[in-house]
């Protein structure tokens, strides 16, 4: 063997020792020292990777003792997997905000079932900072199952997006060569050297949280994550599991809404929509808890603190319907396998039985529609709907005269086109104005003209 061919296997061999050495540990915290929670809050520090992560330490936070651990999860310090562990991924809803370590429905579960349950939620993450923070972070604890419980942080609307922020700090996938690193980002050691090389210096330019670097301007009306985005987002999810020989568990949350049944059409509907065929897609469980929560008995006090956050009967509550999924389909000793569907997401709608979703997942490039609208008055929420029916394909504000594009599922032949004035410009709310127009045909190149009826002012 020359000497030049032994030198390459040498260095071929310390790169392999080195990914599987960054595949055993996380990403270091932004936080090195513990700090102290102050006012009763738990503290939570910037990081351009993130947006924002948890501070490590003990804090006392609005009635709940919080541990967080080192790598800024909401648990104990984890070692090497010595048996099945799940990984549960989410917001505040789910990181279980206003109650003790020991109420968190991922206690619960590990207190019954043979296997770890690990809390990754933070509160505000959407799925795009889960999935950064999975292939940066988490799934350093090998967890062979992943509970993904996102939804209300995707699905608010807000004075950002995540897409553009992130883009913003660190380079996101639409910026130049973003395409080339995500598949660089498949390696664990690639990741180790960006953290430290590029993610870490930035940390100065994230002291505040992400909802604070998104700026002081009102809110928008857009969502921080459209919901093609979403849609795209949660099958990623499952491919990242299902590329380790891993499953995946959707668990759609509950409000106080799903109690008192106070809106028929809540602007949460397409993105619940868009789990169920997520996990139709992943051939994944579904944990319907708006239904278990029902099931419960319970009041809506008894198993919300505010609007959306669960007590600790409400915890239970979700405890024991994911329990009761995870036996039924015998995990942790049978193990649960995600199968990703191989059909683009820009599949049309009918060969989804009606539930298509929303990207083409290739090219990541998104269909869209483009409207001509001709309106008495502004600001305007615009819905659009298959007329053969389905969820809602897409959404987007319309501040003034002018082409709207809306980003869709894929191009159906007729829409129905839903308008709203938005008189408060804060998003769709009870009391404004909403007139439905169509079917409409949908021109194959151009741009769909919508009349908006002089009534709605």
């Amino acid at each position: 063997m020359s000497r030049g061919l032994r030198g390459c296997l040498v260095a071929l061999l310390c790169l392999a020792a080195a990914e599987v050495a960054c595949r055993s540990s996380p990403a270091p915290s932004m936080v090195t020292v513990p700090e102290a929670a102050e006012g009763g809050d738990t503290l939570m520090n910037g990081n351009p990777w993130l947006l924002w992560e948890l501070v490590p330490g003990e804090h006392r936070e609005k009635g709940g003792h919080v541990t967080i651990n080192r790598s800024g999860l909401r648990d104990r310090e984890r070692g090497p997997r010595s048996r099945p562990r799940a990984l549960a991924v989410g917001d505040s809803s789910v990181y279980g905000f206003g109650n003790d370590d020991d109420e968190v429905f991922t206690s619960i579960l590990e207190s019954r079932l043979p296997a770890d349950f690990v809390n990754a939620a933070v509160p505000g993450y959407s799925t795009f900072q889960v999935i950064n923070q999975l292939r940066g972070r988490t799934l350093a604890l090998d967890p062979a199952l992943l509970l993904v419980a996102t939804l209300w942080s995707d699905n608010n609307f807000d004075s950002f997006s995540d897409r553009d922020l992130l883009a913003s700090y660190a380079g996101w996938t639409d910026s130049p060569g973003g395409r080339a690193r995500l598949l660089l980002e498949h390696s664990a050691l690639f990741r180790r050297l960006d953290w430290h090389l590029r993610v870490a210096p930035l940390g100065a330019r994230a002291q505040k949280v992400g909802w604070q670097v998104g700026g002081d301007d009102p809110r928008t009306g857009s969502r921080r994550v459209a919901l093609a985005d979403y849609a795209q987002n949660l099958d990623t999810l499952c491919s990242i599991m299902a590329n380790r020989d891993g499953g995946v568990v959707y668990v759609m949350l509950a409000n106080r809404e799903d109690i008192a049944a106070m809106s028929h059409d809540p602007a949460w509907g397409p993105y619940r929509d868009a789990m169920r065929e997520a996990a139709r897609r992943c051939d994944a469980p579904l944990v319907d808890l708006p239904a278990a929560f029902k099931a419960s008995g319970h009041s809506a006090d008894a198993l919300f603190l505010d609007r959306m956050h669960p007590t600790a009967l409400g915890h239970r509550v979700m405890a024991e319907a994911i329990e009761a999924q995870l036996v039924a389909l015998g995990w942790p000793q049978q193990p649960i396998l995600a199968h990703p569907s191989d059909v683009p997401l820009s599949t049309p709608p009918d060969r989804f039985e009606g539930k298509g979703t929303m990207v083409e997942a290739a090219s990541h490039k998104l269909a869209h529609l483009d409207l001509d609208l001709r309106a008495p008055a502004y600001p305007l929420w615009v819905d659009l709907r298959d007329a053969a029916g389905g969820p809602a394909l897409g959404s987007n504000p319309a501040s003034g005269p002018g082409t709207v594009r809306v980003k869709l599922a894929a191009r159906p032949s007729r829409v129905i086109v839903g308008v709203t004035l938005d008189r408060g410009n804060d998003g769709p709310g009870e009391g404004d104005p909403q007139v439905e127009i169509g079917p409409l045909d949908v021109p194959a190149q151009g741009v769909l003209v919508v009349e908006v009826p002089s009534s709605l002012r």
